[in-house]
């Protein structure tokens, strides 16, 4: 018990010490405390201490890049394929330890020993605005040089995407069909080609400017251009690109003499090797909007008796263009006209009676009628049909049989179409 009461009585104690201490003579405490602070910053002014400090991830600056190209020697990679970062330790006053930073301290490696190519190292240097470097780590950078050589690069621009409807755009004209690229021997070897790539997508103007080009190794992938020396690989592009509309060759207009054919003869048809006779267009807006069918130049059928085949050159208003070939296949086809002659109550003959048999018919006449050319049906006369039934080797009875027709003792003509008016089939009765 006594133990415990004399913890008590210390615990009591140092409480009333530290609350007299936060609630007595407190302006006294303040300004010593402020005395203090203006004692200290006293002492930096007029001593200020130096301190070292360590800042790491400080680039290297390569200088000295014109004077290796003069050698005719350039860096593997270019500038970009080093990217060494060091670290230094740099002793300042400790009024300029908090502020300094990466940006107070410079870098730089130097190519003017080289001239060879192959692996070199060259020695870091380093400078503080603040303070003297007194260690760089690492204190070397090692950088890979080849011959700087230049390489002829055959150039191809081509074309992405769709234009909107009825817009058309002709062949992509390129300013130059190679490039000429400047750069490490072993960083040209892989490059075979320079290609750039024009967006045509919703295009409704022609297309002319500068186009960076992309640079790609024989396996088609992209080769980095930032290893080149000298400017980055552009070409100029032109792209004409109007709308287009769609209209009806005239071939009716084309054809001089078509009233002037001989007797009996016409035009079958007529037309072109083009689909439905139209043809593509493409010129400005308001060119197009006048334009309503195109023509040909003529083709004279006058007298002609046979079909002909020509080519023509199809007719074209200023300031357009067709899409296709300038000329078009012609077809006209020139026929003898057509007729029909009408034979009615042409008896029907009985042919192929065995000996002793004879026949009846259950028509004795038959009517017919004859298609074809003019020329042909004029000299057919009723005594030149022959209408008939052939029974050969029928028995005696009632049959039914095709009747046929014979014109001057021949079958008809191909180019003759023959049909009967009247029934085509006859009963005819056999009786021995």
């Amino acid at each position: 018990m006594k133990n415990n009461a004399k913890e008590n009585r210390y615990w009591e104690i140092i409480k009333r010490w530290i609350k007299n201490f936060f609630t007595k003579n407190i302006a006294i405490k303040v300004l010593s405390l402020v005395f203090a602070m203006l004692l200290w910053g006293y002492v930096l002014m007029t001593d200020n201490p130096e301190r070292i400090k360590s800042i790491s991830g400080i680039p290297v600056n390569i200088d000295g890049e014109a004077d290796l190209a003069a050698r005719r020697l350039t860096l593997i990679g270019g500038r970009d394929s080093i990217e060494e970062e060091i670290s230094v330790r740099v002793r300042t006053a400790l009024t300029a330890y908090a502020d300094l930073n990466a940006e107070d301290i410079t870098a730089s490696a130097s190519l003017n020993g080289i001239a060879s190519k192959g692996t070199h190292s060259l020695l870091i240097s380093a400078r503080s605005s603040t303070g003297q470097v007194i260690s760089i780590s690492p204190n070397t950078i090692t950088v890979e040089v080849d011959k700087l050589v230049t390489r002829r690069i055959p150039v191809e621009v081509r074309t992405e995407g769709e234009l909107p409807e009825n817009y058309w755009m002709g062949a992509v004209q390129v300013d130059r069909t190679y490039i000429e690229l400047e750069g490490a021997e072993q960083d040209l070897a892989d490059i075979v080609r320079a290609e750039g790539i024009i967006d045509v997508t919703n295009r409704t103007e022609s297309f002319n400017q500068s186009i960076l080009l992309k640079l790609y190794n024989a396996a088609g992938e992209e080769v980095e251009s930032s290893a080149l020396f000298g400017s980055m690989a552009t070409a100029v592009a032109r792209l004409e690109i109007m709308p287009t509309k769609v209209v009806p060759i005239n071939v009716d207009g084309a054809l001089l003499g078509r009233y002037a054919l001989p007797e009996n003869f016409e035009i079958a048809s007529y037309g072109t090797a083009l689909e439905n006779n139209v043809a593509r267009i493409v010129g400005d807006e308001a060119t197009l909007e006048g334009i309503t069918s195109l023509s040909l130049e003529t083709l004279d059928i006058t007298g002609m008796t046979e079909s002909v085949e020509a080519e023509l050159a199809i007719l074209l208003p200023e300031n357009v263009k067709l899409i296709g070939e300038n000329t078009v296949n012609v077809q006209v086809v020139i026929r003898e006209k057509t007729g029909s002659s009408a034979f009615t109550e042409l008896p029907v003959e009985v042919i192929g009676l065995a000996n002793k048999q004879t026949a009846t018919l259950s028509d004795e006449t038959a009517s017919i009628l004859l298609d074809g050319r003019v020329s042909l049906l004029s000299g057919i006369t009723r005594g030149d049909i022959e209408v008939y039934a052939d029974v050969t080797g029928l028995a005696a009875g009632s049959h039914e049989i095709s009747l046929a027709v014979r014109i001057g003792g021949e079958d008809v003509p191909s180019d003759l179409q023959c049909q009967f008016v009247t029934a085509s089939t006859v009963t005819v009765t056999i009786t021995e």
